[in-house]
């Protein structure tokens, strides 16, 4: 037997698990969309430790000259960067797909324009949450001298042989609903952001 307590807390627990394994799925579109690539801030980076190698090979050769010039490169530029956070050293590069657009040229004549379109304005994207949790089950109710509710599964009764469950043996009954939900607000922001964008590269 375990205590009625200790069971409401682990469905609850398993609850909110769930939950989060489904919600985490609209984490995912970010790698589906978008590219992760360098910024201009970690090509910065890159340099600055390949100025500081050098200067310090110089050194090694009692190049006095040519390490001081290094020396002061890296600090100029030291100097004037600004402070950017680190996740910004790296930036997402919406995924994109060339399709050409006709329209008519001067002279009456169809041309194409080719469009990068990107990849998350043409894919509809649903963000599932959960919306019930229905759990039934038969249970042996005590109580201790303490007052406190303990609770045990109804043993299965029946000649069934060793090793065979039919489908209907079980007394626990569990029932998850998801539905469909419209994706964050800042999903939708960055949507808008670029149909705007692709809105103004169409002709027509």
């Amino acid at each position: 037997m375990i205590k009625f307590q200790a069971l409401m807390q682990a469905i609850q627990k398993s609850i909110h698990s769930a939950a989060q394994a489904v919600e985490s799925e609209g984490i995912k579109h970010v790698d589906k969309f978008f590219d992760k690539v360098p910024s201009e801030k970690y090509h910065e980076q890159q340099n600055q430790r390949k100025r500081l190698t050098e200067a310090h090979e110089a050194l090694d050769r009692k190049d006095m000259e040519k390490a001081n010039s290094l020396l002061k490169e890296f600090n100029d530029v030291n100097e004037n960067a600004q402070n950017v956070a680190p996740e910004q050293e790296m930036i997402h590069r919406p995924k994109m797909v060339a399709m050409a657009f006709p329209k008519q040229g001067k002279n009456g004549e169809i041309e194409k324009t080719i469009v990068n379109v990107p990849l998350i304005t043409l894919c509809p994207i649903s963000s599932p949450r959960i919306k019930e949790v229905h759990f039934e089950a038969e249970l042996e109710v005590t109580a201790d001298d303490n007052d406190e509710l303990h609770v045990a599964f109804r043993p299965l009764y029946g000649n069934q042989s060793e090793g065979q469950v039919r489908a209907d043996d079980t007394n626990t009954k569990i029932a998850i609903t998801l539905v469909g939900h419209e994706p964050p607000k800042g999903l939708q922001k960055v949507v808008e952001g670029y149909e705007k964008v692709l809105r103004a590269q169409i002709p027509g």
